[in-house]
């Protein structure tokens, strides 16, 4: 299946990034959010079907914004737990805010996964286009920098041989 729109952000650009914060409000989301909305807006220039399917992936998610909402279920009351962090903690709240701004309500699947994850998502994507289950399919992978990607090569050395970087893909089928 030939994709429509392909682009890759890599080590992704903060003039970017700070655009679509402004843009579209996004005051409060973490960098892995932000990430993902700007570079679907900055990619994406057709109007989307409202049925449009989204298939978010990553190897690690949103990590940072994971652990520190741990951190501060393990140091604070529970009361005291910003509802907004723990809710950007999830995988699929990407995959949220990216339906949210470009006003698409098809099915939403956030993969993540260490072994070809990219690869699985491109394969429900097209399946999900082929089957006639949506007219489109928004594949976005986000990979964001932090302490687990750092040491992901001395935990995983087979598949993060190298440093990652931050980058984005955005493909629309």
């Amino acid at each position: 299946m030939q994709a429509i729109i392909s682009k890759i952000y890599d080590d992704f650009p903060d003039e970017l990034l700070k655009a679509a914060r402004s843009k579209y409000g996004l005051r409060r989301v973490d960098r892995f959010i932000s990430m993902a909305v700007a570079a679907v807006k900055d990619a994406v220039n057709v109007e989307l079907k409202q049925e449009t399917a989204l298939v978010t992936v990553s190897s690690f998610g949103p990590h940072k914004t994971v652990f520190a909402t741990l951190d501060d279920i393990l140091d604070f009351p529970e009361d005291q737990i910003l509802p907004t962090k723990f809710s950007h903690s999830v995988h699929n709240a990407a995959a949220s805010y990216i339906g949210t701004v470009l006003g698409i309500k098809g099915p939403a699947f956030a993969i993540t996964g260490f072994e070809e994850a990219f690869q699985e998502g491109v394969s429900l994507a097209e399946t999900l286009v082929s089957s006639g289950m949506a007219p489109n399919a928004l594949l976005v992978e986000i990979e964001e920098n932090g302490l687990l990607t750092e040491a992901a090569p001395q935990l995983y050395g087979e598949k993060f041989n190298n440093q990652m970087k931050e980058i984005v893909k955005v493909v629309l089928y």
